[in-house]
């Protein structure tokens, strides 16, 4: 459960990070983001102080930096199926935040391009 967690709060990182690239956080990528950590209760037993943390989470800035080594860190815990799964999952999931505002900016393009390359997506 625990490393489900993780893939979570990784995606919310990722998801905040890549709707912020283009300088503007839209109620749209903040209402898909909020519901998709929502959606959370649904895998298990997340207690109320596990939610908190991870809707914490949003209230923060992260870097690309900061999403390539927290995305390696993380998917080095698995296998290489599970890995590829879930990195697969990860890159839908930011093609859906990226969308929503309907626009997509260079920076968008470049951050998305430059990570799907790190992860062998490209």
């Amino acid at each position: 459960m625990e490393k489900i967690v993780d893939v979570v709060k990784l995606m919310a990182k990722t998801g905040l990070f890549f709707a912020n690239c283009d300088g503007s956080y839209d109620q749209r990528e903040r209402d898909f983001i909020e519901n998709f950590i929502s959606g959370i209760e649904g895998v298990g037993d997340i207690d109320p102080a596990l939610k908190q943390n991870l809707k914490d989470s949003l209230n923060q800035q992260y870097t690309y930096e900061q999403i390539v080594s927290d995305t390696k860190a993380l998917t080095d815990g698995f296998n290489e199926d599970e890995r590829k799964v879930i990195l697969i999952t990860i890159d839908q999931f930011i093609r859906k935040v990226i969308r929503l505002d309907g626009e997509l900016c260079e920076k968008e393009k470049a951050n998305y391009a430059n990570w799907q390359k790190e992860f062998g997506l490209a």
